[in-house]
């Protein structure tokens, strides 16, 4: 693999990286969010796909004018990232933008653990990456979450209630 520095617009020639940073090494998850980011910059910068959110950025609870729109295609998390749109043909693009600059970049997509879900569709979802269609799922879980196909919350209050029955069966003395 080789390397180059850019500053100021101009970049060096390009040299031999012969070593990397260990996963155990504090600077690897900083590391990979810088290089991730730019990732995800070269993918999308030409891209209008997206899901339009409405984002209050002044504090007021009730000055409606004050809502700002922003277009948002991914959600992170770590090492993971979510692509989000309002259509099929726009998730494929997306998919596609990622694929391929994760080519550029050499960066692996593990297609076994590449999931797709549509919220409240007709028909399942089919994406696909480099001809692999994608499963689809029925819910996940990120960030702790449970998150549905069907835009229930029955998977994530059954979750919190076992963990609350749980706590309250090991309880030795009453309160």
């Amino acid at each position: 693999m080789h390397g180059t520095v850019q500053y100021d617009g101009s970049s060096s020639d390009p040299f031999p990286i012969r070593s990397d940073v260990k996963q155990v090494c504090v600077l690897a998850p900083t590391l990979f969010g810088i290089f991730f980011s730019l990732l995800l910059s070269y993918a999308f910068n030409q891209s209008e796909d997206g899901v339009y959110l409405h984002i209050r950025n002044d504090g007021s609870l009730f000055n409606l004018a004050r809502l700002r729109e922003k277009n948002s295609r991914e959600i992170l998390f770590a090492d993971d990232a979510a692509l989000t749109a309002n259509t099929e043909e726009a998730r494929q693009q997306l998919m596609n933008c990622f694929a391929h600059a994760c080519k550029e970049f050499p960066l692996t997509i593990s297609i076994k653990k590449t999931n797709v879900m549509g919220q409240d569709v007709s028909s399942i979802p089919n994406i696909s990456i480099d001809g692999h269609i994608l499963e689809v799922v029925g819910e996940f879980t990120y960030l702790g979450s449970t998150i549905s196909s069907n835009l229930s919350l029955d998977a994530e209050l059954n979750k919190l209630i076992g963990k609350t029955a749980t706590v309250l069966a090991h309880l030795g003395k009453r309160v």
